[in-house]
């Protein structure tokens, strides 16, 4: 498996909680207020919210022409980390975690580890970072954001984050608060990362950090407040390093 489709599993990752069957357990069975004043109501119901864990979902992956498919976890605890794990066939193929300044991948069929910062030094950004990951993946890390919010009336409540030479967009349905679809352009560097809703799941397309791709994610049990275990080591005389 090469690095390039590693990081695409972490993206696969990243916008489980957008999926379009996922299945919100410990939640209440009150109908979701609409607009502002219905994210407002949602924000104030849920604002204990600190950790998220979504299990067996599935993510089918269009790359260089094939086909793969893998059922992946993920967790995400607010401001620290995200933890994601992707098995085929009852194996597990990656682990990796993105925290706020990079993102380490471990290839467990090649026995690779590889580090990339997500926030560099010099030159020009990523079109995202940490926070705009966790925005995405859940509509809960918003309410942080209230003022950006512009409600059009129509479809959407959308969010803008816009940076220098950065479009930043989040848009979440005024009806059901799910989230239509997201832009993230850096104009100088033309990389990307966008997400929409379709009726199969939530499909996302990117040509950050690697070449173009698709993917489309489905199903998956989320839980809220689940303490988790991170474990990213590896025994460093049976894995090599790369940094990217």
């Amino acid at each position: 498996m090469s690095r390039h489709l590693l990081l695409i599993l972490v993206l696969a990752g990243i916008v489980l909680q957008q999926c379009r069957v996922v299945r919100e357990l410990q939640q209440s069975g009150a109908s979701t207020p609409t607009g502002m004043e219905g994210l407002r109501q949602v924000c104030m119901a849920q604002d204990t919210i600190q950790s998220i864990l979504i299990s067996k979902a599935e993510a089918i992956l269009v790359f260089d022409d094939e086909r793969y498919e893998v059922t992946i976890t993920l967790f995400s605890k607010k401001d620290s980390i995200i933890y994601i794990s992707a098995v085929n066939s009852g194996f597990e193929i990656l682990r990796a975690s993105v925290e706020p300044d990079s993102i380490k991948v471990i290839d467990r069929i090649h026995r690779i580890v590889y580090r990339t910062p997500l926030y560099k030094r010099f030159g020009y950004q990523h079109p995202v970072n940490f926070r705009d990951l966790q925005n995405v993946i859940s509509r809960y890390s918003l309410c942080d954001d209230m003022e950006q919010a512009r409600d059009d009336y129509g479809e959407n409540l959308s969010f803008e984050f816009d940076e220098n030479y950065i479009k930043k967009r989040i848009f979440l349905d005024r009806t059901d608060l799910r989230m239509n679809k997201f832009e993230f352009y850096h104009s100088r560097t033309n990389e990307y990362l966008m997400g929409e809703r379709t009726e199969g799941g939530y499909k996302t397309y990117s040509n950050f950090i690697i070449k173009d791709f698709e993917i489309i994610t489905s199903g998956g049990v989320i839980k809220y407040n689940q303490e988790r275990k991170v474990r990213m080591d590896v025994n460093h005389k049976k894995y090599s390093f790369v940094e990217l």
